[in-house]
């Protein structure tokens, strides 16, 4: 999922597409930066948030992704 910001960016990209189709596992953490990479350009993504979704046909972890990335102090 992507935060307003990020989807805003990510159309003027032309990278919306790819950016949520992204199959990121259980093993990202927020504070991650995600980066694709488009024509030699980095497009640098965060998680911000990590949500378990539990439906009937099954459990599914949604991550939130914003841009701009922003440094998380480390």
């Amino acid at each position: 999922m992507l935060t307003a910001s990020a989807r805003h960016y990510a159309g003027k990209q032309v990278i919306a597409e790819p950016i949520e189709a992204l199959q990121l596992g259980s093993d990202c953490a927020v504070g991650d930066l995600v980066s694709l990479v488009k024509a030699g350009t980095q497009h640098d993504f965060a998680v911000i948030c990590r949500r378990w979704i539990c439906k009937e046909q099954g459990i599914e972890l949604e991550l939130t992704l914003d841009h701009p990335a922003r440094s998380s102090g480390r």
